[in-house]
């Protein structure tokens, strides 16, 4: 059985510690933002698929690319019964693929979907669905957006319950109405699938759109550059970043917000921390690293093992915690490690192995393995981890 931990918001770190990752990248600061989007639910009629009967297939070829429109001359064509051509014709129009105009037969829309796509579309049922819109652009979200662990607010407030690390989220707001037209241009692609609407949903209607809030992140780099985080996978979200360049109100958002002089924010932060004495030293990333000696670190310490190597927010700016003991780093490093296995989109050994050369380099230290992690659970008796760890498939 599969094991899985979910945060009900994605937490701004992993966000951070993956920018930072990025080679040639230099992540200055991160914004966190209820991304605008409409969420419109549509009710359709939904058409099951279903493969064509080898007679029926070849009328409606017949009919579609021959331009054979009476039941007279396609017996004759395909050499069969008229009575048989006839009952096929009949079950064709019955399921709304054919018209028929006294003698003259001809495709109904449906039908030349069905011969377009190579199945019998058959309707099956009324279904409803939600669709989400990017609300600065219109643009419709891809699919995979609509994972059900990815939280969609309804509102622009966010509580303190549903962060797990206190970031404060911050609305942008867009003021265009909402045009059932987004919904009806989605329906005339042919790529609708690939943006939650099957092609098996047809005559859409009852249009009901309400205002609706993704959680992002949007990191500003060195030379301008924006990148843009959502819970929809452990990296970035490319439909996001493609409408940050669109979207000037993000840049102003950006902006508007004053540069602080780091060293001194963290200076700050460090004497109120209570860590004790740390040096402020630059990291490889560009950004700042306070260096920690291993007793802030662990059970004795006031910090978690698995913080080393990782980051501290405040006021937009992120700050990596360090330590310059190489075992503890490596023991935080299989600490980590083994926490990403409960990430859900972290399901397959090789989801877990692909992420650990990079959190290696992360924590500088030797390479990790799924023995070696194994060894570290086994050794520290981390059951649970252990059974994370065998979860995977």
């Amino acid at each position: 059985m599969r094991i899985v931990a979910r945060h009900v918001i994605y937490p701004a770190r992993r966000a951070v510690e993956d920018a930072v990752s990025r080679p040639g990248t230099h992540p200055l600061r991160l914004f966190a933002v209820l991304w605008p989007m409409w969420q419109v639910e549509v009710t359709a009629d939904l058409y099951e698929e279903q493969a064509y009967e080898v007679i029926d297939r070849y009328l409606i070829r017949a009919i579609a690319d021959g331009g054979i429109t009476t039941p007279s001359e396609l017996s004759g064509f395909f050499g069969l019964d008229p009575s048989l051509v006839e009952r096929c014709l009949h079950f064709l129009t019955v399921i709304g693929h054919l018209w028929a105009d006294g003698e003259r037969v001809g495709l109904t829309d449906l039908g030349v979907r069905s011969h377009r796509d190579g199945v019998r579309y058959a309707l099956r049922k009324e279904s409803r669905r939600k669709l989400l819109f990017e609300r600065f652009t219109g643009r419709p979200l891809p699919r995979s957006h609509y994972d059900g662990s990815i939280r969609v607010l309804d509102t622009p407030t966010v509580s303190k319950e549903e962060v797990a690390d206190g970031t404060l989220f911050r609305p942008l707001f867009a003021p265009a109405a909402f045009d059932e037209r987004l919904v009806l241009e989605l329906a005339a692609r042919r790529d609708r699938a690939a943006y939650n609407l099957p092609a098996q949903l047809r005559e859409i209607r009852d249009l009901r759109p309400q205002d609706a809030y993704l959680p992002s992140y949007v990191i500003e780099t060195a030379g301008g550059g924006l990148m843009g985080y959502t819970a929809v996978a452990g990296e970035r979200d490319t439909f996001l970043e493609e409408v940050l360049a669109l979207v000037p109100e993000a840049r102003a958002r950006v902006e508007a917000e004053t540069r602080l002089d780091e060293r001194r924010l963290w200076q700050e932060w460090l004497a109120d921390s209570g860590l004790g004495h740390g040096s402020l030293q630059r990291a490889p990333y560009g950004g700042w690293r306070v260096v920690l000696p291993a007793k802030a670190y662990g059970r004795s310490g006031k910090l978690p093992l698995s913080r080393v190597g990782s980051f501290q927010l405040r006021r937009n700016h992120f700050l990596q915690l360090w330590c310059q003991d190489g075992r503890l780093r490596r023991s935080a490093a299989c600490e980590r490690a083994l926490g990403m296995a409960r990430q859900r989109e972290v399901r397959t050994q090789a989801d877990l192995v692909r992420r650990l050369d990079a959190l290696a380099a992360q924590l500088e230290t030797d390479g990790l393995t799924l023995a070696s992690l194994r060894g570290y659970a086994e050794q520290n008796d981390l059951r649970e981890r252990l059974a994370h760890l065998d979860a995977l498939e």
